[in-house]
């Protein structure tokens, strides 16, 4: 659970996220009240606040907090004892081998461990039972509709009917057109035209998007117009390909589902790309700074204008920003043209503008944009805002790539992969999908590395 997806929930839903805060809240300090009538010495006892900051951190970062009623309860125990059982024994092992805790003495952290994980297993087994028990008389159950009318999409509504605790209130479909099948088992509430109109006046939290095989054109279309909306959509298994199959897939209680969150990452993965852009941007600027000055001076004796290049691209949400790069062309060569895409042998590139473009070089002073929080070290290129329009209706799902920090390099750089023209743009997309979709500290890592040999041997223009 993020706290920005917050938005995207119901009151039951925050009342199922603060219930589970609470007993885990109540388990620490029934376990606080065990372990200190035994004596023990646990570190907890001295620092019980900070040990509990902990405690609910891992947690957090685990995932456990997801008000979703599908929530398997055998693997949430599971993942409970994994998690507060591993780190109990590291840290109980690293107190005895660091001396601060004698063997005989350790006993009395093992009570508070032990106490902790029963007490809390057993207070998340009766939440996550009662959350299934109103969802089964018909409360707290999440707004839903579907998109589509073919079998796959009677057969979901079927199987929401008949299992209420999946937490789905289903309140009908949109189709062309009214199908007799579907209307079987929720109402016909128009033809896709129709669906903003009706999120507009209701209150939906889930969009399901069950289409035949040949509509994925359909498909994306909705996706794009819809994803900035705070409710959740999901597409059946058959449309993965449909979006390159860059998405991460939900299986609930038997029904495959892949969901397109709008939001991409956790607060806690938020913090930690940030804390290395930061550390990252400061330390290559302060390396390099001599670096910067010579290619400064080599710009301004090679040919007449300015030494930095300044232009408007969109950012994180579609927000402008003005992005720095070393002047790579001659002064207002864009003046009669307009915005167009670069190529290969363009002639309005400079003799030394060509040279920086290979290794990347005219990208430094990006690294001043990456410090001012306008772009990251690593994510999707950014591009001008009349591009992007231009872009946005010939490819609909465009829009996702915003929801993320642009980047100076990415996964679709590392691969090669450069846009001059719509085309180039549309396979772009699929590793920028990629990325978007599978973001994570190692990926980052594993980008960086290659990027430096990518620089290296010059693989760029």
């Amino acid at each position: 659970m993020k706290f920005r997806e917050i938005k995207q929930h119901h009151i039951p839903a925050i009342i199922s996220i603060a219930a589970l805060f609470i007993v885990d809240s109540l388990a620490f300090y029934c376990s606080y009240l065990v372990s200190e009538s035994t004596g023990s010495e646990f570190v907890g006892i001295k620092y019980p606040v900070r040990v509990f900051i902990l405690i609910i951190f891992l947690i957090y970062i685990a995932k456990r907090y997801n008000p979703s009623s599908t929530i398997s309860r055998a693997h949430e125990s599971k993942t409970i004892i994994q998690l507060i059982y591993l780190v109990g024994i590291g840290y109980i092992s690293y107190r005895i081998f660091s001396k601060s805790i004698s063997i005989d003495k350790a006993q009395y952290d093992l009570v508070f461990l032990h106490s902790f994980i029963i007490l809390d297993i057993l207070f998340r087994l009766f939440i996550r039972s009662a959350q299934r028990y109103f969802l089964t008389k018909g409360y707290g159950g999440r707004g839903t509709i579907i998109v589509g009318s073919g079998e796959d999409a009677f057969n979901l509504a079927d199987e929401m009917n008949r299992n209420l605790s999946l937490g789905f209130a289903l309140q009908g479909y949109f189709n062309e057109s009214e199908s007799v099948h579907m209307s079987r088992y929720c109402n016909y509430l128009g033809s896709p035209e129709e669906i903003k109109a009706y999120l507009d006046q209701h209150k939906i939290h889930e969009m399901i998007i069950v289409l035949d095989i040949h509509e994925h054109e359909k498909l994306l279309q909705i996706i794009g117009k819809f994803n900035l909306y705070d409710i959740c959509i999901k597409i059946i298994p058959d449309m993965y390909e449909a979006i390159t199959g860059q998405v991460r897939i939900d299986t609930i209680r038997g029904l495959p589902l892949l969901n397109i969150n709008p939001d991409i990452i956790t607060e806690y993965q938020l913090f930690l790309k940030r804390a290395g852009d930061i550390f990252l941007a400061t330390t290559a600027f302060i390396l390099i700074f001599p670096f910067n000055m010579l290619l400064a001076l080599l710009i301004k004796l090679t040919s007449p204008g300015s030494i930095l290049y300044k232009q408007t691209r969109l950012g994180l949400n579609g927000k402008n920003f003005t992005l720095i790069k070393f002047r790579t062309m001659y002064e207002n060569s864009e003046k009669t043209t307009g915005p167009i895409w670069a190529g290969k042998d363009d002639p309005r590139i400079t003799p030394l503008g060509k040279i920086l473009r290979k290794y990347h070089l005219d990208e430094i002073p990006q690294l001043l944009n990456v410090l001012r929080g306008d772009m990251s070290i690593i994510g999707p290129r950014p591009e001008r805002p009349k591009i992007i329009e231009e872009l946005m209706r010939d490819i609909p799902y465009y829009s996702r790539r915003l929801k993320v920090k642009p980047g100076i390099t990415g996964w679709a750089q590392i691969m090669g992969v450069y846009d001059s023209s719509v085309a180039d743009v549309h396979n772009k997309l699929k590793h920028d999908f990629y990325y978007i979709e599978n973001m994570s500290i190692l990926l980052d890592l594993k980008i960086i590395f290659i990027t430096l040999w990518v620089v290296l041997r010059g693989g760029g223009h």
